[in-house]
């Protein structure tokens, strides 16, 4: 084999390696990219492994059904919540009265997700500065004031609607328009979640 033949081969050979080389990351940087703000948030989040339980008037992520309801129990007998099935707490934070309604979900008999459905109690079709649209604002704002900032406007996969999210560690919170009234808010314990997603796997 002659010398300019071999050294054709090696320099085609380096190139191809340097092709290769170059291709690996910018394929990492590609696939990165495509993961959404929100996934790397969540992905971020949940490496640190910490957890924050604390939800609000007291209620927690890993409560067991029957601490919930003893909870609920003396919050009614201290005129703070009503109802037993549906949960009701007024709100007076908001530009005008308005209610939440909630009732958690359990996995293992201990919360892991908590569905909040708030309206202003002087909604109407007729009143378009009582609709969820007003209310979303409001609510956005005093929930930075109640868990800090680092709410991100983005649509979350599960139910392919745009939505303001914070996460910390494994505690979620979600808020999205609903209807024309209400907007709702969720908790939700993504350790709990990760752990359900790989039983369906």
């Amino acid at each position: 084999m002659s010398k300019i033949l071999l050294n054709i081969m090696i320099t085609d050979h380096l190139k191809r390696g340097k092709f290769i080389f170059l291709i690996i990351p910018l394929l990492m940087l590609i696939s990165c990219e495509q993961k959404s703000e929100y996934e790397q948030l969540v992905e971020k989040e949940l490496e640190k492994e910490v957890r924050h339980d604390s939800l609000f008037l007291g209620y927690e992520f890993g409560m067991e059904s029957e601490q919930f309801f003893q909870h609920s129990w003396e919050l009614n007998q201290k005129k703070v919540v009503e109802g037993g099935v549906q949960v009701k707490h007024d709100l007076d934070e908001l530009s005008s009265p308005a209610q939440m309604v909630f009732y958690p979900d359990f996995h293992d008999d201990r919360i892991f997700r908590m569905p909040v459905e708030i309206s202003f109690k002087a909604w109407a079709p007729w009143n378009p500065g009582l609709s969820s649209d007003s209310l979303m604002v409001e609510l956005v704002d005093l929930y930075r004031e109640k868990y800090g900032k680092g709410f991100i406007e983005t649509k979350l996969p599960e139910i392919n609607k745009k939505a303001w999210v914070k996460v910390d560690g494994n505690r979620r919170i979600s808020i999205y328009r609903q209807d024309e009234m209400t907007v709702r808010v969720e908790f939700l314990d993504l350790f709990v979640k990760r752990e359900l997603d790989q039983e369906q796997k």
